[in-house]
């Protein structure tokens, strides 16, 4: 193991913050084990591990939502006791959490500046002032709202944001992102990675939790790995591969992490009928533009693009969630797209990008969430067999490793990859010979990530043809037999074998190279 203090920013003597021997327990649960931290001004330092392992609980600790049960905190050399957020701000730490902390009846310069309202010479508050500098922030932040607007009609992303304008305006010593772009999307994450850059090369230090490798990867030089409430080690970056990172965060090796093959990939000359093709797909919006493509059974078709490129579009059309034109055949049969149900009905099964809004009753058991997609099955006679029920979740908590105390635990307590694992298991318990998957890995730690992976493989070698739609380009080089690019409503080019890189895949989806300008023919 490393200590912590060999790996510091070269020509950087001391840290800002050191946390020594830090320990927390919950009932019945020791959650962190005499765990070492330290930050330096000037570094992003990377708090890594699988959901469950300790790492909010660790920034909690810095950040004064729980209090540590032992263990010493440092600022600047000197010892300080940290028992309420309000202290942590008083020693320049400011936190960036998913979860949202903000009053939805004020507008969004007042929740910027809560409890540090601009004051004017009278004593009143400076409405003008607060709202210049709120606007200043917005603008830094690249978001397009009204300063003066209220946050409770604001969609999640925009709150986020409003969150993270918050943070930047307190100025601190000490940043925690904890999960902060979860809820962001693919540009909006981009921008805060280079406020995180901005924020470093001005002296600040960075704690960073994310389950997303390539934001380690862009902004770390150190990653510390917690696994089971327990320090394994920390490392430097970039020259520790991710892989090794990986093996460290779920203490094993991997012997595939992307999903091993067991068949072989089908021949994309085959003049056997592929299992979904459409013909002139679209959306008369325009944001999806005509499309033909093909895919075949036992197949993983990757879909990359940047935000607005048409394929979340696409995955939402072939779920039968928006209304689109032209043809969808499902193993050489027609479907009509007018409902869900209509998908379903005709052998698309989709899994959404938002799991918790889209997906879960999150107050309900497990049983009741694995059960959803499957009554019909668990009602041989017309009414629900509770013996039935209790057999099938049981076998498919086992089947897809759902970590739950039983089986009737509520599913808005588990992590993110146990409750993606409950939606992704019961889809492929449908047995549908098509399945469209948006943003499967979203929020998921790297351990539940690999477990994934290894679920979309069994199903392609079962027989079902698997579109994965992705903003990780990494995850789709890895899992995908092809991959489609998108780029302004259509398929900007297509890639297998040797010409399925991550520079040609790039080029296609960001400039459109090639793109066409109406429609798209696989070229099967």
């Amino acid at each position: 193991m490393h200590d912590a203090d060999d790996l510091q920013n070269p020509g950087v003597r001391d840290p800002i913050v050191t946390m020594r021997g830090m320990v927390k327990r919950f009932p019945g649960v020791l959650a962190l084990d005499s765990v070492d931290l330290s930050l330096y001004p000037g570094e992003v330092h990377a708090l890594t591990g699988e959901n469950g392992s300790g790492k909010s609980t660790l920034a909690k600790l810095l950040a004064g939502t729980h209090r540590a049960d032992a263990g010493v905190i440092t600022i600047d050399g000197q010892v300080v006791s940290i028992a309420s957020p309000r202290q942590a701000l008083s020693h320049g730490i400011v936190t960036i959490s998913q979860e949202l902390t903000l009053n939805p009846t004020l507008s969004v310069a007042e929740n910027i500046y809560l409890g540090r309202v601009p004051v004017g010479r009278f004593g009143t508050v400076s409405w003008r002032s607060m709202n210049a500098a709120a606007r200043e922030l917005l603008d830094r932040l690249e978001v397009g709202i009204d300063e003066t607007a209220s946050v409770g009609d604001l969609r999640l992303e925009l709150q986020q944001e409003i969150e993270i304008a918050r943070a930047l305006s307190m100025r601190g010593r000490v940043l925690i992102l904890d999960e902060a772009t979860s809820s962001l999307s693919e540009k909006s994450a981009a921008r805060l990675m280079e406020v995180v850059e901005e924020q470093r090369d001005k002296g600040v230090a960075v704690l960073m939790i994310t389950h997303r490798m390539p934001e380690i990867y862009r902004t770390a030089t150190r990653a510390t790995v917690l696994r089971d409430g327990a320090l394994v080690d920390t490392v430097g970056l970039p020259h520790t591969p991710e892989r090794e990172l990986v093996c460290l965060m779920v203490g094993r090796e991997l012997g595939d992490y992307y999903g091993s093959r067991t068949s072989t990939a089908p021949d994309s000359g085959s003049s056997a009928v592929p299992a979904l093709r459409l013909s002139g797909l679209r959306t008369a919006d325009g944001a999806l533009q005509p499309t033909d493509l093909d895919v075949r059974r036992g197949e993983i078709l990757g879909v990359a693009g940047l935000a607005g490129c048409g394929k979340l579009e696409l995955g939402l059309a072939l779920a039968g969630a928006i209304s689109s034109l032209g043809t969808v055949e499902v193993d050489g049969a027609a479907i009509s797209l007018r409902t869900p149900l209509d998908a379903r009905l005709g052998g698309i099964g989709y899994v959404p990008d938002d799991r918790k809004g889209a997906a879960l009753l999150l107050e309900r058991s497990v049983t009741e969430n694995f059960s959803l997609a499957n009554m019909k099955r668990l009602m041989p006679f017309g009414f629900l067999s509770s013996a039935l029920e209790r057999t099938v979740v049981q076998r498919s908590i086992e089947r897809y490793a759902v970590r739950t105390a039983s089986a009737n635990t509520t599913v808005g307590v588990l992590s993110g990859g146990n409750q993606q694992k409950i939606v992704l298991g019961r889809t492929f318990d449908l047995g549908c010979p098509v399945y469209v998957l948006n943003e499967p890995t979203r929020g998921v730690d790297v351990g539940s990530k690999s477990a994934i992976y290894a679920f979309l493989r069994a199903e392609a070698d079962r027989g079902a043809a698997v579109v994965l739609i992705s903003s990780e380009l990494p995850e789709l080089l890895g899992t995908s037999d092809r991959i489609v690019a998108m780029y302004r409503g259509g398929i900007s080019g297509e890639f297998t074998g040797d010409r399925m890189t991550e520079e040609l895949v790039n080029e296609a989806a960001v400039s459109g190279r090639n793109a066409p300008a109406v429609t798209h023919q696989s070229a099967l």
